[in-house]
């Protein structure tokens, strides 16, 4: 299917959500925990993923994908916003934005992978979902002890 025709569109809809996610950035920095925003970001990347696959912009498809997931993670409130995503989103927001240039001056998103920062996107869930398991684990641990300590103290009352 030829999508030339509409490529003027898909480059003023990505201009808009890339300003979207800038701003919406620029607030989640001041206020890590707004869902609205959290919320926006996560619409404006799915929005993204969505059109540049529509185009056929695999590589922009791709890094929008992963950093949509990222956002899923943060809306079930599995991933806590720090300075760190702050500083990738910025990076994610560059690569779009490099992608969208590109499509404006050659009709074609290029050849860079951004595979940096698709794998810095992977690496943030991860080591956040680790961290979630280890403070289960934490969790679990004292309950055992607490439950090894409930059980000491019945057998105590019952030696009375």
């Amino acid at each position: 299917m030829d999508v030339s025709q509409y490529l003027d569109i898909f480059i003023d809809e990505s201009s808009e959500h890339i300003q979207t996610l800038s701003d919406c950035i620029m607030t989640l920095e001041q206020e890590p925990e707004n869902k609205d925003t959290i919320n926006e970001i996560f619409r404006a990347a799915h929005s993204l993923k969505g059109m540049a696959g529509t185009m056929g912009f695999k590589r922009m498809q791709h890094l929008t994908h992963d950093m949509e997931n990222v956002f899923q993670e943060v809306r079930s409130d599995k991933i806590k916003v720090d300075s760190s995503m702050i500083d990738l989103l910025f990076k994610c927001l560059d690569a779009i934005d490099s992608y969208v240039e590109n499509i404006k001056s050659t009709s074609d998103e290029g050849t860079d992978d951004n595979e940096v920062i698709i794998k810095e996107l992977n690496d943030f869930i991860a080591k956040n979902i680790l961290f979630i398991l280890e403070a289960c684990l934490n969790k679990i641990l004292k309950l055992k002890q607490r439950i090894h300590q409930m059980h000491l103290t019945v057998h105590l009352i019952q030696l009375n």
